[in-house]
């Protein structure tokens, strides 16, 4: 029997829908899903001690792969949940493992996100220092 490996830096968070989420079918927008995995990733970062609102360099999307898997029907006060974890990082880039799940954990969409730091002047790539993170595991996936 084998056990799973927990994932790296997971962070979860509740997000609110609101009624203009919804298109005329009743479903959730299929941009919206793009816009809760950018939160799911402002979380994160926070959660783990990088506030990218006081930093120097700016996390740029190079890849962003979206599964929708399930509908998330109408409802205008509804919520999801988002689920962001570390899933791999080079010298120069890190990748995060994102779902989007209903309330009762069935996931609605699965989504994998690589990101650069970025300084916003000069336009270059920064290395990816995850050894500061606060709570970063030993051996990174």
């Amino acid at each position: 029997m084998t056990t799973a490996t927990p994932p790296l830096l997971e962070h979860v968070c509740e997000v609110a829908l609101r009624p203009n989420d919804f298109d005329r079918a009743g479903h959730l927008n299929n941009s919206v899903y793009l816009q809760l995995l950018e939160t799911g990733r402002w979380e994160w970062g926070i959660a783990h001690g990088v506030d990218a609102r006081a930093d120097t360099l700016v996390a740029m999307v190079l890849q962003l792969h979206l599964d929708y898997l399930r509908s998330v029907d109408w409802d205008p006060v509804g919520r999801v949940v988002v689920r962001t974890s570390l899933a791999e990082h080079s010298p120069y880039s890190f990748s995060l493992a994102q779902n989007v799940e209903l309330r009762d954990g069935t996931v609605a969409a699965r989504g994998r996100v690589r990101l650069a730091l970025v300084d916003p002047h000069t336009k270059r790539a920064h290395r990816v220092d995850l050894g500061a993170m606060p709570g970063r595991p030993e051996s990174p996936a």
